[in-house]
């Protein structure tokens, strides 16, 4: 992923220059090949680690920087003004397909004027290796570059009603995407459809929208969804229609289902400061099993078992802070200090005590731990046919 050095200092202030940053992520395991520069300014080219999509967005690589120097990270908080008119009585959202779509957001802006955006996003965007189209799609994509979180924007007018239903496809139903392209579809796919009942698929859920209902410049009113879509379902899709996209990449690897309705927030805001608009107020948000973090314990002597040096607690508990695990100490014991603590919404790769003490040890500096072998447990002896084995292998050898 490619990181713009500059959008991250608008989430946390560090002093550290692009070059320097680069070798401070690359050894908490956030690798950096190469650091370009574009008119946006430095840009990083990061590897990121499958289990990583969190970081799939600049917001997520901010969290890892405030982390690493122990700054601040700076919350996003979209302000607008909204309508008198609620968004509940413009739209309705129905999940059939509830195995797919864990959480569905709607929210509409009425007014819009579709026009090319301005120089600052269009050069963000280019320096990502992404093409400008106009400002309201343009804003989908940004909100998901710096949240991590993808966005589909419908033109409200041409989904032939209020009512939005989230689908399997029917056998044999086509659409036609975005890249221009007619695909037929299985029953294994997830659409979200619009019309009286869901009768036409307007998008492929979770990969790429359909071209009958696409923003154009003579668009006007805009619907806005934020989505969270099971990964294997949609890499199953994916992969059966051989298209991939940015938002599916980032589906197929696990989006956080809490940041839907803040970058749905997000995208309003930037829409009616770059093309006009009202925000209806509210949003619809079809939400049946909210996130429910567990628990893990973390404890002073596990640190030391694995990494062979103890880390001071404060440090432990900064780190977690800023990670998002929000550590409680619990009282200290025999075995040490522990610390309770809740796993965010954006990290379900950490799972056990054990990935806790990566998260430490990780922010930490792995080179702040000496090399050296674990303590032997028994000392070493020879073994009782050890002295036999040699002779016969000499009287062997000697005769060739």
């Amino acid at each position: 992923m490619k990181v713009l050095y500059n959008w991250l200092k608008e989430f946390v202030e560090f002093g550290a220059t692009p070059a320097e940053l680069r070798s401070r992520l690359s050894t908490s395991g956030t690798s950096v090949d190469s650091i370009e520069e574009s008119k946006a300014g430095p840009v990083l080219d990061a590897e990121l680690n499958a289990n990583r999509p969190d970081c799939l967005g600049h917001y997520g690589i901010a969290r890892e920087v405030a982390a690493l120097y122990g700054a601040g990270l700076k919350k996003v908080e979209p302000k607008f003004a909204e309508a008198a008119s609620r968004v509940s009585d413009a739209v309705r959202v129905t999940i059939e397909a509830t195995d797919v779509c864990h959480r569905f957001t709607a929210r509409v802006v009425r007014g819009v004027k579709v026009q090319p955006s301005p120089d600052w996003l269009r050069h963000r965007l280019e320096a990502l290796g992404h093409t400008p189209i106009n400002n309201v799609v343009d804003v989908s994509n940004y909100v998901m570059f710096e949240l991590g979180q993808p966005l589909h924007t419908f033109d409200f007018d041409k989904l032939g009603g209020n009512e939005i239903v989230v689908r399997r496809a029917r056998a044999g139903e086509e659409i036609r995407t975005l890249d221009g392209a007619k695909r037929t579809l299985t029953k294994e796919t997830c659409v979200v459809a619009g019309g009286a009942g869901g009768q036409r698929a307007e998008s492929i859920a979770g990969v790429m929208g359909g071209a009958d209902s696409e923003i154009g410049f003579a668009t006007r009113n805009v619907l806005i969804e934020a989505a969270w879509w099971d990964p294997i379902a949609i890499r199953r899709t994916s992969k059966a229609l051989n298209l991939r996209s940015e938002a599916s990449m980032r589906f197929e690897r696990g989006t956080d289902i809490e940041m839907a309705e803040l970058a749905s927030r997000r995208a309003a805001e930037l829409i009616v400061q770059l093309a006009g608009g009202e925000v209806l107020q509210g949003v619809v948000d079809v939400y049946p099993d909210k996130w429910k973090g567990a628990e893990i314990e973390l404890s002073s002597a596990e640190i030391v078992r694995v990494m062979g040096e103890p880390v001071p607690g404060l440090e432990v508990e900064g780190t977690l802070k800023a990670l998002g695990f929000k550590p409680k100490r619990g009282a200290s014991g025999a075995t040490g200090v522990a610390w309770k603590c809740k796993r965010p919404s954006w990290r379900r790769d950490v799972t056990r005590e054990i990935d806790l003490v990566e998260e430490v040890a990780r922010i930490y500096g792995y080179d702040k731990f000496p090399g050296r072998l674990p303590a032997a447990k028994s000392p070493a002896k020879r073994e009782a046919l050890a002295e036999a084995e040699e002779l016969l292998r000499d009287r062997l050898a000697g005769l060739g």
